[in-house]
C-alpha cells in the first residue's frame, strides 16, 4: 500500500526484541499505553517488565480469564492452602455438564466453583479458577455416544498444573512492580472515565479472529465453569461484515486518545487483512517511520501521529 514502508525481514529474536526497543524509546516508566486487544501477552509482559502499564480493553471475556493471572505468581504453598480452605460437598445438582465428569469429579468442581463465587477476585483465587478450567477436558465423543469420564482428584491436578508452571516460569516476570500489571476493561467508556482527558504516547494494536461457535463446542466445560455463556463469548467476534467499522471505530478512538507525536505499534498475522486501518492512519497523516516481518509472516509497523 502506497504510504507503508516495505517490510524488512528479521529474525525470530530480533522481531520480539522490537517490543522492547520500542517501548523504550516512545514511553517513560510508570506511563500508560492503550491496547484494545490482547490475543497475546508478549507486548504486554515487555511494557510491565520495563515499568510501563497496559489499558487493554478487549471485551473478549477470555482475555481475562487467559491473561490476567499471569501477570503475579502465588507462591505453590499459597494456592494449596487456599485450596485447603474447600470444603467438597455432594450430591449437587445438574447444571447440564454432570454427564462429561465422573460425579465425585462434579462435586469437587462444584464446591470449588462455589466457593469462587463467593470470595474475592484476589491473585490466589484468580489462578484457582483459571487452573481450574484448564484441567477441565471434555471426554471424548464417539459416534454422539460420551465415553465414560474418569475420576480425578481436582485440587490434586491443579496443585500438579501449579507446580508445572512454576517450573517453566521466566524469572522476569516475578519482578513486576504491582503497579505496572495491566489493567482489564471491558469497554472503551471504562477507559474514557479511567483517563479523565488525560492523551497517551503509545498504542499497541493487534486485532484476532477467532470462532466462538467451534471454541465453546471444544472448552464447554471450561466456559461452563468460568460462566461465559456461548451468546457472550459470540458477541465478542466481529463478523466479516462488521471488520471495516470495527477498524475505523478502532482508529478514532486511539487517534482521540493518542497525543502528537504518539505512536501506534501494529501488529498484523499473516492472515489479518488492516488495510481499512491503515488507509484511515494515511488520511489522518500519520507517518509509517518502520515496518518488520518475522519468518513467519507476521508484521510489525510503527505508525506515528503528526500535527501540533
Amino acid at each position: 500500500m502506497q504510504g507503508l514502508k516495505d517490510l524488512i525481514k528479521v529474525s525470530e529474536a530480533d522481531y520480539l526484541s522490537i517490543y522492547e526497543k520500542v517501548i523504550l524509546s516512545q514511553t517513560n516508566e510508570r506511563e500508560e499505553i492503550l491496547v484494545p486487544y490482547m490475543s497475546m501477552g508478549n507486548f504486554a509482559f515487555e511494557a510491565a517488565i520495563n515499568e510501563r502499564k497496559c489499558l487493554v480493553y478487549d471485551d473478549n471475556p477470555l482475555i481475562k480469564i487467559n491473561f490476567e493471572s499471569e501477570f503475579f505468581y502465588p507462591s505453590f504453598a499459597g494456592i494449596r492452602n487456599r485450596l485447603g480452605e474447600i470444603k467438597i460437598k455432594r450430591n449437587f445438582a445438574d447444571c447440564g455438564v454432570r454427564r462429561f465428569l465422573d460425579p465425585k469429579t462434579y462435586d469437587e468442581v462444584m464446591s470449588i466453583r462455589e466457593f469462587l463465587d463467593s470470595s474475592p477476585r484476589d491473585a490466589v483465587n484468580l489462578w484457582i479458577k483459571r487452573l481450574v478450567s484448564e484441567v477441565l477436558k471434555m471426554p471424548q465423543i464417539i459416534n454422539n455416544t460420551i465415553s465414560t469420564p474418569e475420576y480425578f482428584d481436582v485440587k490434586e491436578r491443579v496443585l500438579r498444573t501449579y507446580k508445572a508452571v512454576l517450573s517453566n516460569i521466566d524469572p522476569m516476570k516475578i519482578l513486576i512492580l504491582h503497579y505496572c500489571i495491566p489493567s482489564f476493561f471491558d469497554n472503551e467508556s471504562a477507559i474514557e472515565a479511567m483517563l479523565d482527558g488525560k492523551k497517551v504516547k503509545m498504542a499497541y494494536y493487534a486485532p484476532y479472529v477467532f470462532n466462538a461457535e467451534i471454541y465453546f463446542e471444544q472448552h464447554l466445560l471450561k466456559m461452563w465453569f468460568s460462566n461465559i455463556s456461548k451468546e457472550r463469548l459470540k458477541a465478542a467476534q466481529v463478523s466479516n461484515a462488521e471488520y471495516e467499522n470495527r477498524e475505523k471505530k478502532d482508529f478514532l478512538f486511539l487517534h482521540k486518545k493518542l497525543e502528537s507525536g504518539g505512536v501506534i505499534f501494529v501488529e498484523k498475522a499473516k492472515e489479518y487483512n488492516l488495510d481499512g486501518f491503515f488507509k484511515l492512519a494515511l488520511f489522518y497523516g500519520y507517518e509509517n517511520l518502520k515496518a518488520f516481518c518475522d519468518t513467519k509472516g507476521n508484521a510489525i509497523y510503527l505508525l506515528r501521529k503528526l500535527g501540533a
